[in-house]
């Protein structure tokens, strides 16, 4: 097998996976092993905290390979899984935890690589 070493990271949310059920993660493309662009949020016509939040969603959507989450916009006993491809939309149905941890991930490489 060739390629660069570390190219996936499995984020694990044991904090937020109920008791006896399967475990909350996220594996996401290593962003040390990805090119810049990548990496660049998207031009947004909106202003803002929205427009940066939709620009986000956009980049995390672009890295996420594989996940088992949960929509937290459901109100529902059983709230119901998130498909894949992730899309902006299904991010944006994540709990801020998931995202928070993600975005912190991506601005240490942009700290990194400044």
């Amino acid at each position: 097998m060739s390629g660069y070493a570390g190219r996936l990271i499995t984020l694990d949310f044991p904090e937020l996976t109920e008791e006896g059920g399967a475990p909350v993660r996220v594996v996401i493309r290593n962003p040390k092993t990805l090119p810049w662009h990548e990496l660049i949020a998207p031009d947004t016509t909106e202003e803002g905290a929205v427009g940066t939040l939709k620009a986000s969603y956009e980049v995390i959507a672009r890295v996420v390979t594989a996940w088992t989450v949960y929509d937290a916009t459901s109100n529902d006993e059983q709230q119901p899984l998130l498909g894949l491809p992730a899309t902006p939309e299904l991010v944006a149905k994540l709990p801020r935890p998931i995202t928070e941890r993600i975005i912190d991930l991506l601005n240490g490489v942009e700290r990194a690589g400044a």
